[in-house]
């Protein structure tokens, strides 16, 4: 049937532009100490341990004017059967120009509809894209509930629901999980997860707090650390 292989081919071409930066401007994304430039790949232990979401700016956006912004990850469980796209990971909205402006959102300023989730690509998926996408709003928005599940989740049908126009502006970066080099965390985060492995086989994951784990050659000595509160004992 022609027709239908056109639309999943149109489908296909228009998914490759929303998960690239092809779409609108460049938007302006920074994860802990990354500048993001259309797939920058950030460390894992930066991207999933983050207490944090990524700065996301749209230097463009015009006082008075509301905009919706997103992160999204096509490619769970993995880029080859991505039987989840899309994964929800932040999502807000009436966010006025001056505010998108300088990439960080809160409740006093914006509509959290979605809070930020870190990215967690599971071990032997690889490469994750995580999307950043901003839409531009008619006006201010009276928004509805989303799913409490964040997995396929559909920006494209959420933008035509509220009628947003865009994305104006995109941006993605690229993680996989991995080991964790000297110095970088290795566990806890805000899920206070148990540590992973350090990638030289000289460091061990050491914890200060259920919250935070860090490659080390040794303990410090230091009795904030929760390893050196053990080994006084």
């Amino acid at each position: 049937d022609r027709p239908m292989i056109r639309l999943v081919l149109l489908i296909a071409v228009a998914a490759a532009e929303l998960y690239s930066c092809d779409d609108g401007d460049n938007a302006t994304v920074s994860f802990g100490a990354y500048a993001v430039e259309c797939g920058t790949t950030v460390p894992y232990s930066t991207a999933h341990y983050s207490s944090e979401p990524p700065v996301i700016k749209y230097d463009a956006g015009s006082d008075g004017t509301y905009y919706t912004v997103a992160m999204i990850d096509p490619d769970a469980p993995s880029a080859t059967d991505p039987t989840y796209r899309e994964v929800r990971h932040y999502l807000v909205g009436n966010v006025d120009g001056s505010v998108v402006r300088g990439g960080r959102f809160d409740a006093t300023t914006s509509t959290i509809l979605s809070d930020f989730v870190n990215p967690a690509p599971p071990e032997d998926t690889g490469a994750h894209r995580y999307v950043e996408l901003v839409y531009e709003q008619p006006r201010l928005l009276e928004f509805g509930t989303v799913d409490d599940s964040i997995l396929n989740f559909n920006i494209t049908a959420f933008a035509d629901q509220y009628e947003l126009r865009g994305p104006v502006a995109s941006n993605f970066f690229k993680t996989q999980y991995e080991c964790s080099d000297e110095y970088a965390q290795c566990g806890g985060g805000a899920s206070a997860e148990a540590p992973i492995d350090c990638c030289d086989s000289d460091l061990a994951c050491y914890k200060q707090s259920k919250y935070y784990y860090q490659c080390l050659a040794a303990c410090p000595s230091d009795r904030r650390w929760a390893c050196d509160r053990a080994m006084a004992k």
